[in-house]
C-alpha cells in the first residue's frame, strides 16, 4: 500500500463499526546485500468475538515471493490434523488452474464450489446454509476463498499453532460497506462451519 493513510482509514471504519483495531506499520531495511534488503509491512487486526479475528495485511519486499496482500476473518477450529483445504466459488478456469480438486459427492456443493485438498473433503462441514453464505459473500464485489489449514497465521498470537478456518480475499478491504459485509456474512459462515464440524 503506497498510501500511509489507508491503514488509518481502515482502523477508523472498524472503530465506527464498534471494533477496537490494533494497527502495525513496519518499514525495515536490512544490512545485507542482494534483492531482499527491504521489507514494508502493514496490518490491522481486531477481535470480533471471543473466537473470531479480523486481519488485513499488506507486505512488500524486494525479494520474489515476499509480497502479499489479504483481508479476512479467522478462527481456530477443532478438526483432525489431516483436515486441510482451500475452497473457492466454482469457475470454468478452475479445471486448468488447480490440481488436487476434490468432490464431496453432494450435488449442491460440487456444482457451486471448487475444493482443493490433498485428501480430506469437508462434506460434513459444508451445509446448504454455509454454501449459500459463501456464495452470497462472493457476489459483493471481492473474490473470497475459504481456507482450513494447520498453523496458518503468525500475526495473531492466540491462533499460533492451531488449525485455522478463514474467509479471505487477496485484496486490502477498507471501505465500511465492504467491511460490514465481510464481518456479517463471514462471521456467520465461520460459525456455521464450526457448528457443523462439532
Amino acid at each position: 500500500m503506497e498510501n500511509e493513510s489507508v491503514p488509518n482509514l481502515l482502523a477508523e471504519n472498524l472503530i465506527e463499526l464498534g471494533l477496537d483495531p490494533d494497527t502495525h506499520i513496519s518499514n525495515k531495511t536490512f544490512i545485507i546485500p542482494g534483492s531482499d534488503r527491504f521489507l514494508n509491512t502493514k496490518f490491522v487486526v481486531a477481535l470480533l468475538t471471543d473466537s473470531i479475528y479480523f486481519l488485513a495485511s499488506d507486505s512488500f519486499g524486494t525479494k520474489a515471493g515476499a509480497s502479499s496482500t489479504y483481508t479476512g476473518l479467522y478462527s481456530s477450529i477443532d478438526l483432525p490434523i489431516e483436515a486441510e483445504c482451500n475452497i473457492l466459488k466454482k469457475d470454468w478456469i478452475d479445471t486448468i488452474l488447480y490440481f488436487k480438486k476434490r468432490k464431496t459427492g453432494i450435488k449442491y456443493i460440487d456444482e457451486k464450489l471448487t475444493i482443493i485438498s490433498s485428501a480430506w473433503v469437508p462434506s460434513k462441514e459444508l451445509t446448504l446454509e454455509s454454501v449459500n453464505l459463501f456464495l452470497e459473500l462472493n457476489t459483493k464485489g471481492n473474490p473470497y476463498n475459504l481456507v482450513i489449514q494447520n498453523d496458518y497465521l503468525t500475526k495473531i498470537s492466540s491462533l499460533n499453532g492451531k488449525k485455522i478456518i478463514g474467509v479471505e480475499t487477496n485484496q486490502w478491504i477498507y471501505q465500511k460497506e465492504d467491511l460490514k459485509c465481510l464481518i456479517d456474512l463471514g462471521s456467520e459462515l465461520i460459525n456455521n462451519i464450526k457448528k457443523a464440524s462439532a
